[in-house]
């Protein structure tokens, strides 16, 4: 095994330094623009080996019998992201906007028995970067690792307790519990992303109802008053339910089943599902949540005294439910009590003020009123908080042009 000159090592690396920093700079500007474009909130992390690191592995490759001695690691980058999805997406963009030369999964031969977390390690080409002469026993190559916040933290300490002990062989109870970290920590990852896909889900629906409800309320030519074809602009977050979940206990069952009838418009199935939640002993959150759903389903149903009478239950129950009070207002909108809608909306914005339904609601009452000056207010009040709400668009432009009239 031929040894290298430290000294004409060091005196070579010290003279490329700099112009590597410069690279690895430039790539880490690169990679944080590409991510980000991509929605992905991840941490970038880049080192330029330190002279001794660089001398120490060639020193430990040439004694582990490596004939000719290519380190691809010199520039290296650690992206570290929430999901494992996400991995996968950060793979992508640099398979698209860089020359890939290799990918690896590292600890993939690992068994569940066995510690040693997984990471996928990059290799990207720099010969477009990186003009000055490589460092002897090089490549012109920057190694981006792919992790996890679980996988990283994992790494961090596992390179701890094993590669920097002096034990070469750790005992077995020892190994046990190591491969027992390793599974909570892998199934951890899993269910975070099992967690952040069924979020997803939900918001994808409730952007599809949303854009049907604006679609539809753009074809009116004017605006009447709301009947039960009107009644998605309630808030009904809580009650779509995409897809069954386990459930703990009879309580979370009844539920779940209640929300996906109501999702499904089956509102007398929902109506009788949510009266024997509220026939079972629950905290008074939950009560004002159930009432108001049940309200909901009623208000669906052209049942307005029945409707009023389960919002101002929910409101009893939980006096900061801003959804009962505006759900409230809008079954008094309806009934053509306008004054006691007016009060329930803005009890509903001192409690919350940054809601477009209140506002909205409140417009169209004060347009039922004739009062353009405040409807417009209340327009601009939605419009502000969400530029794209077509409907307050839209119902701004009716009022411009009935009052100009």
């Amino acid at each position: 095994m031929r040894i290298p000159e430290r000294r004409k090592l060091e005196e070579e690396y010290r003279g490329q330094a700099a112009k590597y920093d410069a690279v690895a700079q430039r790539l880490l500007r690169r990679l944080q623009r590409l991510i980000e474009t991509a929605g992905i909130n991840a941490s970038i992390k880049y080192r330029v080996k330190s002279f001794n690191s660089y001398f120490e592995k060639i020193l430990r490759l040439r004694k582990h019998g490596a004939s000719r001695t290519v380190l691809t690691d010199v520039i290296g980058f650690r992206v570290i992201c929430p999901f494992l999805s996400d991995l996968a997406t950060v793979e992508r963009i640099l398979h698209k906007h860089f020359r890939v030369l290799e990918t690896e999964s590292k600890g993939a031969e690992h068994s569940f028995r066995e510690f040693g977390y997984s990471s996928v390690h990059v290799m990207i080409d720099l010969t477009q970067d990186l003009k000055v002469r490589a460092l002897p026993s090089t490549k012109r190559v920057a190694e981006v690792q792919l992790r996890t916040i679980l996988q990283d933290a994992w790494a961090e300490v596992e390179h701890e307790l094993v590669y920097k002990s002096e034990t070469t062989l750790l005992d077995e109870p020892i190994k046990r519990k190591l491969a027992s970290l390793n599974a909570t920590l892998t199934l951890s990852d899993i269910i975070f992303q099992e967690i952040r896909e069924y979020q997803r889900e939900v918001q994808e629906r409730e952007n599809r109802r949303k854009a049907s409800v604006e679609e539809r309320a753009l074809s009116y030519e004017t605006v009447p008053g709301l009947d039960e074809q009107d009644l998605s602009f309630i808030r009904q977050d809580d009650a779509e339910a995409p897809r069954p979940v386990p459930h703990r206990n009879e309580l979370e069952r009844l539920i779940f089943e209640a929300l996906a009838a109501h999702s499904s418009d089956e509102f007398e199935k929902a109506i009788e599902l949510y009266s024997r939640v509220l026939h079972m002993k629950t905290n008074r959150h939950v009560r004002s949540v159930i009432y108001n759903h049940r309200g909901m389903a009623y208000l669906a149903l052209s049942q307005y005294q029945r409707a009023m009478k389960d919002f101002s239950s929910a409101i009893r129950f939980n006096p900061d439910n801003f959804r009962a009070l505006n759900n409230r207002a809008l079954a008094c909108r309806i009934r053509r009590e306008y004054q006691a809608a007016l009060e329930d909306l803005n009890r509903s914005l001192s409690i919350n003020a940054i809601q477009t339904e209140a506002y909205y609601i409140r417009a169209l009452t004060h347009f039922d009123l004739h009062d353009y000056s405040k409807a417009i207010e209340d327009c601009e009040s939605v419009l502000n908080i969400k530029p794209g709400f077509a409907v307050a668009q839209h119902l701004k432009e009716l009022i411009l042009a009935r009052a100009t009239k």
